[in-house]
């Protein structure tokens, strides 16, 4: 895509009317197959307060989206902004879609006074983790240990 192209995106925050939208891109994207489901669009609430996510467009398509929220952990609480997924459509990656993604995520974070944006993502995914490390993010000191039940 051509620098003149790349202008044509325009990243917008999410709202609840781009959920099939995010549904139907993360389908294509997964060959047919998408691991985000409208309960999980749902829950996130696109639009809402404390919801971060951000759509790339062309014209009145979507070509790319960042889910991303607030979170507060620990004690005393401390807030920060956690990325749970980050896509583009194949024709538009490697074009600075992402990079565009995540800087509105940080500008609306610092506008809001979050100094923290972290990305999670499975330990073993080494594409994503080369692609985030290329959007700036490093490897953080925080370590999660998961408990699951057999409910």
């Amino acid at each position: 895509m051509s620098t003149i192209e790349n202008e044509r995106v325009t990243i917008r925050r999410m709202t609840r009317t781009d959920i099939e939208a995010v549904i139907n891109l993360d389908r294509e994207i997964g060959g047919g197959k998408s691991q985000i489901t409208y309960k999980d669009m749902v829950s996130l609430d696109p639009g809402g307060p404390i919801d971060f996510s951000f759509v790339a467009e062309i014209g009145n398509k979507v070509v790319g989206f960042v889910l991303a929220r607030l979170m507060y952990m620990g004690m005393p609480f401390s807030e920060f902004c956690v990325i749970n997924a980050i896509d583009i459509a194949e024709g538009h990656r490697g074009q600075g879609v992402g990079r565009r993604l995540v800087d509105e995520i940080l500008d609306k974070c610092h506008d809001e006074g979050i100094d923290t944006v972290r990305a999670i993502f499975p330990e073993k995914n080494e594409k994503l983790r080369k692609a985030v490390e290329n959007l700036g993010f490093r490897r953080s000191p925080v370590v999660n240990y998961d408990m699951t039940s057999d409910v």
